[in-house]
């Protein structure tokens, strides 16, 4: 099945709880809901895509993706490369 895409806007929060945040707009492909086995989701690292809605570089690291509809999402970045953890959602 083809993958659909999520883009919007949300809040970005390092994995190791720092307190500090980040407002971000984020491109993510996620499987569709009926592509994952019953009781199993498959996990994957894809690529995405975060910025900041003003120019500048987020540090690299393990974040979490929280977007206005409410879903999480975790991401990371190595070498300003994004990647997501991508679940069926």
């Amino acid at each position: 099945m083809s993958q659909r895409k999520l883009r919007g806007r949300g809040r970005l929060a390092p994995a190791c709880s720092t307190g500090v945040t980040y407002k971000v707009q984020y491109g993510l492909n996620v499987a569709p809901d009926d592509s994952a086995p019953r009781g199993k989701a498959p996990l994957a690292w894809v690529n995405c895509s975060v910025r900041l809605p003003h120019s500048g570089q987020l540090p690299d690291g393990s974040y979490f993706l929280y977007t206005e509809e409410g879903k999480v999402f975790q991401l990371k970045s190595i070498a300003g490369k994004w990647r997501c953890l991508a679940l069926a959602a």
